[in-house]
């Protein structure tokens, strides 16, 4: 705990880079945080992830679609709740952002969907970009990649679970684009 505030008093001593660049200060996060989806209330661990460029998520059954002559992306979600302990699934859709090229070691690059996602962290509804995976191997099933991380936390290796998603009312949505 003495470490985290030593590291919050030099970072707040250090001179600001420019005049004209002021930056919103960060939150310092644990590697796994609670995230909570707008549209169902449903409560998320999710994992902080700065050695993962782009956020990924949870996605099966991937269509992609048009809708108004531009390419949209419907998915299903599915993860555990964190408060009923229940599993959910979430029929999920939005515009195509972009496709990532995903290099593996010692496999062929696949090529996933982005698009982007609404959720609540702590006490903010941001919208960023996600690349859809099946992560059903994986023990999490949201990643929040460095991209997104670098614009509004710290993340503190040591530390789980420091905020509490609190979105309740809040309509304001900060957009952080990859």
């Amino acid at each position: 705990m003495k470490i985290r505030y030593l590291v919050i008093a030099l970072l707040l001593a250090l001179p600001p880079q420019s005049h004209a660049a002021v930056r919103a200060p960060k939150m310092i996060l644990g590697w796994l945080e609670t995230t909570q989806m707008l549209d169902s209330g449903m409560r998320i661990k999710t994992k902080l992830d700065v050695g993962a460029k782009t956020s990924s998520m949870q996605a099966s059954n991937i269509e992609r679609f048009e809708r108004d002559g531009v390419p949209w992306v419907r998915f299903d979600f599915t993860d555990e709740d964190v408060d009923t302990e229940k599993e959910q699934t979430l029929r999920l859709e939005g515009p195509l952002v972009r496709e990532v090229v995903i290099k593996r070691h010692g496999a062929p690059s696949i090529t996933r969907p982005v698009v982007t996602q609404e959720f609540c962290l702590y006490n903010q509804i941001y919208r960023t970009e996600f690349s859809l995976a099946d992560r059903g191997k994986f023990n999490y099933s949201i990643l929040l990649g460095r991209s997104f991380l670098s614009r509004v936390a710290l993340v503190d290796p040591a530390e789980t679970f420091l905020s509490r998603p609190n979105c309740a009312g809040d309509t304001t949505v900060m957009e952080i684009a990859d």
